[in-house]
């Protein structure tokens, strides 16, 4: 297995072929870079969906199902236009996936990047009066369920009260990795509404002084896709966030995710909620009377 570094402080390089089985040594290497990288690129591979399930698998728990796609050609593909602001997936929730696997199929021409930001390095190099500010406060995450933009910050306000729609969690601001145990920043310009305890200003200028840490260039990677690059990567460690891919032209990755639950499990009523949105936006398009 030829190991390179990918950025400066995350990220690595792995020249592997993921059609073949790892030997029990080489699972254990694979484990350790993640841990210690982050985020592991496989360029140049052919595999099924089989062979990807495998891989993550050999790094954590895979959630069950089919694929899933983030495309912007296939019927029900995720997310299929736009930018995304940097976020971690469900860290809405109290429990975010563990990790995010993307394979390319179809790819713009120059690469519709992927960008990725290290959570971990940015906590370690936390100025001591920043790192005070923050310490022993809870930071909350909201997000809209019905929504699938990403170009502009979730807010509690505009969302109003707490429903299955619109899920909302307080995580640590620097919270300890559920498995790795490493320190690392969980907010993100998505999804984090405000530092609690702080006072609206100051927690807005908190949160502009963590964002400039960890969105800084060399706290950052833009991954530049070619058709058959693997990109697996830590989702609580890591941040990720696009610009928007050019309108019009194919882009299509494979997701597999690692997490122990799925959104059904996470927030409760979600299913019902989904349904119901959908039974009324339906009723509204046909111009139909709502029920008793």
């Amino acid at each position: 297995m030829k190991v390179r570094d990918l950025a400066a402080s995350f990220g690595a390089v792995l020249e592997l072929d993921l059609r073949h089985p790892l030997d029990a040594a080489q699972q254990r290497e694979l484990r350790e870079l993640f841990v210690a990288r982050h985020l592991l690129l496989f360029p140049e591979q052919d595999i099924s969906f089989e062979d990807q399930v495998r891989v993550v698998d050999y790094l954590g728990p895979v959630l069950a199902g089919g694929p899933e796609w983030v495309s912007n050609v296939r019927e029900n593909g995720l997310v299929p236009e736009g930018a995304l602001l940097f976020h971690s997936d469900f860290i809405f929730t109290a429990e975010p996936s563990l990790g995010i696997c993307l394979y390319a199929t179809e790819v713009p021409p120059g690469g519709s990047p992927t960008n990725f930001a290290d959570a971990v390095g940015a906590a370690r190099r936390l100025p001591p009066e920043l790192r005070a500010r923050v310490r022993g406060r809870r930071a909350l995450n909201v997000f809209d369920l019905s929504d699938q933009r990403g170009d502009a910050r979730f807010r509690e306000a505009t969302l109003g009260p707490e429903t299955p729609l619109s899920p909302r969690f307080a995580h640590p601001v620097l919270m300890r990795h559920p498995t790795s145990g490493q320190e690392l920043l969980s907010v993100n310009q998505m999804q984090t509404d405000r530092i609690i305890g702080l006072g609206a200003r100051e927690s807005e200028e908190t949160l502009e002084a963590l964002w400039a840490l960890l969105y800084a260039p060399e706290n950052t990677y833009s991954h530049h896709w070619r058709v058959g690059d693997l990109v697996l990567w830590d989702n609580i460690a890591v941040q990720h966030g696009r610009p928007a891919p050019p309108p019009e032209v194919p882009r299509t990755m494979r997701r597999v995710t690692m997490a122990e639950h799925s959104v059904f499990d996470l927030v409760p009523g979600f299913a019902e909620a989904r349904a119901a949105r959908r039974e009324a936006e339906e009723r509204a398009a046909r111009r139909e009377p709502v029920r008793d």
